[in-house]
């Protein structure tokens, strides 16, 4: 009984009435099986955004490195001034060059004064402070204030006296 259910349904169930025994030829056999379309897979458009694209930042500069030397102000009523940790914005050989960088530097607010080396250069210190975080503080403040200057306060550094 079991085998005339299966038979039944085998010759209902297909499309044609042949089963697969009755088929003598493999065309005959592929004329009665339905075609399916092959699966084509293609790759997703781009996603787009509706943010802008954000430019890179720019570069940052490496700090000028602290440096430790022998220094003496150059104007005696100014010596009372210099102090442990000196923002330096300019270093010249030429003490006429060295005055103008301190004159822009007092026009701009600061109590800016001159040093001189062992080897003769000239430094303009526009702040001198007893500890190193207040004097960083101004460094980084002239830096980012006058960073497009084609002077050298975009470079300023911190001086620490030898004494």
């Amino acid at each position: 009984m079991a085998v005339a259910a299966v038979m039944t349904l085998t010759t209902y169930s297909c499309k044609s009435q042949k089963t697969l025994s009755e088929a003598t030829t493999v065309a005959e056999t592929t004329d009665d099986v339905e075609e399916i379309a092959p699966i084509q897979y293609t790759k997703p458009a781009a996603q787009t955004t509706s943010q802008p694209a954000m430019a890179a930042p720019a570069p940052v500069k490496a700090a000028t490195p602290d440096r430790t030397e022998r220094v003496t102000v150059v104007n005696s009523t100014e010596s009372g001034m210099l102090k442990g940790f000196n923002v330096i914005v300019g270093s010249f050989g030429s003490k006429t060059n060295a005055e103008n960088q301190k004159n822009k530097m007092i026009g701009r607010g600061y109590k800016a004064f001159l040093v001189q080396n062992s080897s003769g250069m000239y430094r303009v210190v526009a702040a001198s402070f007893d500890t190193r975080e207040s004097a960083t503080a101004v460094r980084d403040r002239i830096r980012s204030t006058y960073s497009t200057e084609s002077g050298t306060c975009a470079e300023a550094w911190l001086l620490i006296p030898q004494r």
